[in-house]
């Protein structure tokens, strides 16, 4: 999973908590994004229902390991990692059978422009409120996402995001990534490298499922699953 952005106004807590205790897993990749600290700079506090989350991660960390990869939003933790909290492991990128998984913010143009990467984040949950209100009156119109699509691509010059990733991907000798970062689910193969985004939990309520063959490391079967 990726891309929760607890603290923010779009994130889906009730799905989150949902899935994670009716889907069956043995250890859970958390792939960046998943606090929004630059959102909790701004309002300084979590809701009733963002600590839930917060609190049913630290609860399955007692029983399950916990791979938490830090992307811009918890860009905080990047001070700290690697980093070990009990059976959470707090890296910036994870590496295991050929699969890399980050969440690829730094491989994506505008986010090297710090600001106006925090100028985008607070316009997109502004529009998760209005989106939230036109749902109300039956508008079935996202102009978050509207926004988000949009943005990506005034400056798709800047990237080409997935191709970066998958030329990052050969770099580490890895025939997949697994990333997260632009909130667009996708599951393709691009140049013999496997390209799989996890998507995000404010739109699209997707996820990834990696089933081991006999339980050895580097087989098996990956599936993104998309609840929109």
């Amino acid at each position: 999973m990726s891309d929760l952005h607890i603290g923010s106004k779009g994130c889906n807590t009730k799905a989150i908590i949902n899935l994670l205790k009716t889907v069956e897993y043995d250890r859970l990749i958390l792939v960046g994004d998943i606090i929004d600290g630059w959102l909790f700079q701004r309002y300084k506090k979590f809701s009733a229902e963002h600590n839930k989350v917060i609190r049913k991660l630290f609860k399955i960390s007692k029983e399950k390991e916990i791979i938490w990869i830090s992307g811009n939003h918890d860009e905080f933790l990047r001070k700290y990692t690697p980093m070990q909290l009990g059976n959470i492991k707090i890296v910036d990128e994870f590496i295991e059978g050929g699969i890399w998984f980050c969440h690829g913010d730094k491989y994506d143009g505008i986010i090297k422009m710090h600001w106006l990467g925090m100028l985008g984040s607070i316009g997109y949950d502004a529009a998760i409120v209005i989106d939230r209100l036109l749902k109300k009156i039956n508008k079935k119109t996202s102009l978050s996402k509207y926004l988000k699509d949009n943005v990506k691509a005034a400056v798709s010059f800047m990237v080409d995001y997935e191709h970066e990733m998958i030329r990052q991907a050969k770099k580490r000798n890895c025939h997949t990534v697994i990333c997260g970062h632009i909130h667009t689910p996708a599951d393709k193969t691009i140049d013999n490298i496997r390209y799989i985004n996890t998507g995000d939990w404010i739109e699209n309520q997707s996820y990834v499922l990696y089933e081991l063959s006999n339980y050895e490391i580097g087989s098996g079967t990956l599936k993104l699953y998309n609840n929109n």
